[in-house]
C-alpha cells in the first residue's frame, strides 16, 4: 500500500516559561532541539514541510513556512489549527520541538498506520499524547470548535477527533513510554 501524502509540522510557538528561554533554541546532544527534531521529520520523507512558530525566531532561516498561531495564547491547539490549515496534504504529522527522545521510527510507524483521511494518536492509559501525532487536515473544524469552547487542551481535541472517527489512537507500550518525555525545565537536559 502506497503511503498518503503528508505534511510534517514542527510545533516550536510555546512560551517556554519553565525553560527560562526559548526551548526551540536548548541544545540537545550537540545541536539545537527545533534543528534536531527538523532533521528527524525530514527524513521521513514529508511531501511538505511546515514549522509552527514565530516569524522572527531562529529557525525562520530554516527555509520552511513558518505558520503562526491564528488565536494567539491557546496553547499548542492553535498551532496544530493553524497547521492544518496551511497544510497542503491530506495527513499533518504534528512533532512537538520538547521531544528529542524521539525517533524517526517511531513516527515511520504512526505514518504507516494512518489511512488516507483518518489520523493516528498515541495513547498511555487514558492520556492522548497528541504533540506526537497524525491529524487528518479535516480535524482542523474540530479544532477550530475546541478553541471557541473552555476546553482548549490537546486531549478535549483527541478525544473529539476519535469519537468522530478521525482518528484511531494507538496504544504506546512501556518500552516506546519514555520517547515522549519533554524537555520543560534546564534540569529535563541532564
Amino acid at each position: 500500500m502506497l503511503r498518503p501524502k503528508f505534511t510534517a509540522c514542527l510545533m516550536a510557538g510555546g512560551k517556554s516559561s519553565r525553560m527560562g528561554r526559548d526551548k526551540a533554541l536548548v541544545e540537545f546532544e550537540g545541536e539545537p532541539l527545533w534543528l534536531r527534531q527538523m532533521r528527524m521529520l525530514d527524513a521521513l520523507g514529508a511531501n511538505e514541510m511546515l514549522i509552527s512558530g514565530r516569524k522572527g525566531s531562529a529557525y525562520a532561516e530554516a527555509g520552511v513556512l513558518i505558520v503562526e498561531d491564528q488565536i494567539a495564547d491557546a496553547g499548542p491547539l492553535s498551532g496544530i489549527e493553524s497547521a492544518l490549515e496551511a497544510a497542503a496534504h491530506p495527513l499533518v504529522l504534528v512533532l512537538a520541538v520538547d521531544m528529542p527522545w524521539m525517533t524517526a521510527s517511531y513516527l515511520k510507524n504512526l505514518l504507516q498506520t494512518c489511512e488516507p483521511a483518518r489520523g493516528v494518536v498515541p495513547k498511555h492509559d487514558l492520556l492522548f499524547e497528541g504533540l506526537a501525532a497524525v491529524y487528518p487536515k479535516a480535524a482542523r473544524t474540530v479544532a477550530m470548535d475546541a478553541l471557541m469552547s473552555p476546553d482548549r487542551s490537546i486531549q478535549h481535541f483527541a478525544r473529539e477527533c476519535a469519537s468522530r472517527g478521525l482518528i484511531k489512537a494507538l496504544h504506546i507500550c512501556e518500552a516506546d513510554a519514555p520517547l515522549f518525555r519533554s524537555v520543560n525545565e534546564p534540569s529535563d537536559i541532564r
